[in-house]
């Protein structure tokens, strides 16, 4: 998801990059329990068969499911954020808040777009100053990353 917020006064750009999250944390709870509970009523039906050993392999079923979305869903958190001053460029990493960040003189940075080796694949985005080169918005799809290099030549050009 990109979310621009350009400032025509002061000459200054905010662009936000964020992962596209198809669900909710709420949602996949009740997917997570849903499954538990069927799988506890059949594992349960079978146990009452004589067949125990059953119960014990739905509850690692269910207990894998819960962690394996818990990590994809934590993956999603991740935010860009680039900040375009006057003078500067700021690029902001992290998850709740900025846990790296990266300036860039505004004069002397360049931001170019890479087409892919691969048909198909989204284009990549680099920002360029003084030998440092950094990918912008990895984690973007190829919707994403076409409306970031419209912002980006909007913010640039303007």
């Amino acid at each position: 998801m990109v979310e621009t917020s350009i400032s025509k006064s002061s000459g200054s750009a905010t662009i936000i990059l964020r992962p596209n999250n198809s669900s909710s944390w709420q949602f996949n709870l009740k997917i997570v329990a849903s499954l538990a509970i069927i799988m506890f009523c059949i594992s349960t039906y079978f146990a009452f068969q004589g067949l125990w050993l059953i119960f014990p392999f739905s509850v690692l079923f269910v207990g894998i499911l819960f962690v394996c979305l818990y990590l994809r869903l934590r993956a999603n958190i991740n935010t860009e954020v680039i900040t375009f001053n006057e003078t500067t460029v700021i690029i902001e990493r992290g998850d709740f808040h900025a846990e790296h960040t990266w300036k860039y003189h505004r004069l002397w940075s360049k931001i170019f777009v890479k087409k892919p080796k691969i048909h198909g694949h989204p284009k990549q985005i680099f920002i360029r100053s003084h030998g440092k080169e950094m990918e912008l918005g990895s984690f973007l799809n190829k919707k994403d990353k076409e409306i970031l290099i419209k912002d980006l030549k909007n913010i640039i050009y303007a």
